[in-house]
């Protein structure tokens, strides 16, 4: 009745009945029913438009539903289970429970001598892999009650779920794709209790690595390094592999050695060179010693059963300070039947919203070791605190913060990016340098701004950019491909080489450089068109330098070579520092726009990209921008969401002819795009669906010019932002978008 405005008691069909097991707990088990419910399609209609439950129910096809699956975004795979359950299809799913009730009970959750199965668990695998990693019946049944928090009302855990574990425990999030097809053992996209206890086993920095524990290990190892899941290593994937035992063993991982010791490895197994490895043999590789450092592979940065400990003491311990019965599960099978929406609405929540969950290695404030000293009409200068009396800072805080700062070196005015950002402000500055002539006559040089005085100061910035390059590269690389940050966060759109629009954003909105700088998102196409593209682009990378996580760039359209080549970029590049050095600073700079982000979400509801949002049959949901590969010099060959997210386009209303609303239709809101040749234009059908699918509020994209600097359509749920004014020779100002408290604020530059 809540959720359809109807009674559909009747049309109810109990598709399953899970019995979960909950230890510790005042009701020692808890049910969850699934229904099938059959309505019609008003009923589904005013649903979609209840505003309680808009963006919290998507109704999908199960064509939409597979796709969802293949592309691991579902939160359970046994959502495809009841949807085949539901229209009568028999299930082959040998990896999943089978039949209308199932009960998860200690016996087939502990493995031990003292449940269900007594000595003859002794002689298992998975007994002996425990014991390796020395998890008693406490750690399993903790690892348990952290499992159903995670997952529950599903009975698996999800890759979006696993992946957010794996980021607390210390790992990158760029590995999780492989960690998760690691330990997804049955490749059903879910792990099962059991399955997630045997993994974290296998993780664990002291589980040792010898006789059976160390065989599944390897396998895990193996499944890692498996990306095509074949059950082979192919040659560039057991590269990989070897190159990670180099690494173990802080060996050089320089191609040759890694291609060397490959061969060795294959030749000694009997194989040739350059050919696949499967499972058996790499089994038989490690056993007989021809490839060592797989003892380091594959581990935890912190104990898993270690960190669920502390968890839960730190949850008791806010429980004791808080009121009594704060427990998420109904404590009564009649507060069940009552109360189900509410109370277990915190337990779903707690897998959905388990990024925002305050865990005890979240990261620790610490003080800053520099301070910035503001003066009126005085540059900002930078001062480090330990070089202050005790009247300012004692001695004990001193001795904590006087050793090496990467922050201070890289804001400090000697260091690269401060003289390069100091460079690309004097090439700004109109000023009167004073010379010494050769008759001993002092003079002054009149510098008109946006120029040099001399090619070699020119020559010097060029160099600067190269090293730029070099130094910002890893940096970019490390970052995942869809990043999410906080908010307040100032939003940039297209700067097309100008210099001018920038430094005017740079002055009203943060004038206090590095060392206050507030986090700024570009969006991309910061060349061409404009005539400073190069000094442009060494503000951009000084910047990211002195400030990784403050200064935030995503990839535009403009940042790949074919694009440079037919516009100017590159003529740029050639122009200003040389046939030979221009095109290596030219290339250096694009090696970076290669690793740079494709995406963003800000507060986890507003999507950022430079184009648009993709179709659904390219990316289901918005998680699926984090497979796609890096580097990514060629876009439109390597990935097709990426080259959608670079080039696509709001349908403007005013231009929608008959035959492309006929395309609109058929294809869920998306057609080609004529105007660019190529991407697809999406109507606000799509964007809500969109929006919908991945629970967002809004879209914030650049890519288009608009004379304010902005464009709020489409219900206002699309923004347009463009920051290079007067564009082209033309008369636009430049915008920027602030998000902060909730708001989405629209910032209107005039440059004149």
């Amino acid at each position: 009745m809540q959720l359809f405005g109807v009674d559909a008691g009747p049309q109810c069909v109990p598709l399953r009945v899970y019995k979960v097991w909950l230890p510790n707990h005042p009701q020692s088990s808890v049910f969850h029913v699934i229904y099938k419910v059959s309505v019609k399609s008003d009923v589904k209609k005013r649903t979609k438009n209840k505003t309680n439950t808009r963006n919290r129910i998507q109704w999908l096809t199960m064509v939409e539903l597979e796709r969802q699956r293949a592309h691991a975004m579902l939160r359970s795979p046994e959502v495809v289970i009841f949807a085949l359950m539901s229209i009568g299809t028999v299930l082959k799913f040998r990896e999943t429970e089978s039949g209308h009730l199932v009960e998860i009970c200690e016996d087939n959750v502990i493995v031990g001598t003292d449940v269900a199965g007594g000595a003859v668990v002794l002689t298992s695998p998975n007994y002996q892999l425990l014991q390796a990693a020395n998890y008693g019946h406490d750690d399993q049944l903790r690892l348990y009650q952290e499992f159903v928090l995670m997952v529950y009302p599903a009975m698996f855990m999800s890759q979006n779920v696993f992946t957010q574990f794996m980021v607390e425990l210390g790992w990158q999030r760029s590995q999780c794709i492989s960690l998760f097809r690691s330990a997804d053992v049955t490749g059903r996209g879910g792990l099962s209790f059991q399955e997630f206890m045997l993994w974290s086993a296998a993780l664990e920095p002291h589980t040792t690595h010898g006789g059976v524990p160390a065989e599944i290990r390897c396998r895990y190892i193996f499944r890692y390094f498996d990306s095509n899941r074949d059950g082979k290593l192919e040659y560039v994937e057991f590269k990989e592999l070897v190159g990670a035992t180099r690494a173990a063993r802080q060996l050089p991982g320089d191609a040759l050695s890694l291609a060397r010791d490959a061969d060795l490895c294959l030749r000694q197994l009997g194989m040739q060179p350059n050919s696949q490895l499967p499972l058996a043999d790499f089994l038989r590789g490690v056993g007989d010693l021809l490839l060592r450092g797989t003892s380091s592979l594959l581990r935890s940065p912190r104990s898993i059963a270690g960190y669920i400990m502390d968890l839960h003491a730190r949850e008791n311990d806010i429980n004791q300070s808080n009121t009594p019965s704060a427990s998420k599960v109904p404590a009564t099978p009649t507060e069940v039947a009552v109360t189900t929406g509410s109370k277990f609405i915190d337990m779903a929540r707690h897998s959905a919203a388990i990024a925002h969950r305050a865990r005890p290695n979240a990261v620790d404030h610490c003080l800053a070791s520099y301070t910035v000293v503001l003066r009126r009409n005085q540059p900002v200068e930078i001062q480090r605190l330990s070089g202050f009396d005790e009247d300012a800072a004692s001695s004990s805080t001193t001795r904590l913060i006087s050793g090496p700062s990467r922050s201070y070196e890289m804001l400090n005015s000697t260091s690269l990016p401060s003289e390069a950002l100091a460079a690309v402000h004097y090439f700004a500055s109109s000023i009167e340098k004073p010379v010494q002539k050769r008759n001993s006559v002092s003079g002054t040089i009149q510098k008109p701004a946006w120029s040099w005085v001399s090619p070699a100061e020119e020559t010097s910035l060029g160099s600067m950019l190269l090293k730029l390059a070099v130094a910002v590269l890893p940096i970019c690389a490390s970052e995942p491909r869809l990043l999410r940050i906080q908010s307040p966060v100032y939003i940039l759109g297209d700067l097309h080489g100008n210099l001018t629009a920038l430094l005017e954003l740079e002055r009203v909105l943060w004038p206090s450089e590095a060392g206050l700088w507030p986090r700024v998102l570009i969006l991309g196409d910061y060349v061409d068109r404009g005539q400073f593209g190069t000094e442009l682009v060494a503000w951009l990378f000084a910047s990211k330098l002195q400030r990784p996580d403050a200064i935030l760039l995503l990839r535009g359209n403009h940042e790949t070579r074919d694009i440079q080549k037919m516009f100017t970029f590159y003529n740029e590049c050639v122009a200003k520092y040389g046939e030979v050095e221009g095109v290596r600073i030219w290339n250096a700079i694009n090696n970076v726009f290669d690793v740079l982000p494709l995406a963003a979400v800000v507060d986890d509801k507003v999507f950022c990209c430079h184009g648009g949002i993709p179709p659904p049959w390219v990316c289901p949901l918005i998680t699926a921008i984090e497979k796609i590969p890096t580097p990514l010099p060629k876009p439109a060959e390597q990935s097709s969401l990426a080259w959608e997210l670079l080039w696509n386009d709001p349908v403007r209303q005013g231009k929608i002819t008959a035959s492309l609303a006929l395309e609109l239709s058929a294809n869920e809101g998306f057609a080609a795009n004529a105007k660019r040749g190529t991407g697809h234009v999406f109507d606000s059908a799509a964007l809500d669906r969109f929006l919908a699918a991945n629970l967002l509020s809004h879209v914030v994209r650049a890519h288009e010019m608009y004379n304010h600097g902005f464009m709020c359509q489409m219900h206002g749920r699309l923004i347009s932002v463009f920051s290079s004014s007067h564009y082209c020779g033309g008369k636009n100002d430049a915008g920027a978008v602030l998000i902060d408290a909730g708001k989405l604020r629209m910032i209107k530059v005039s440059v004149d």
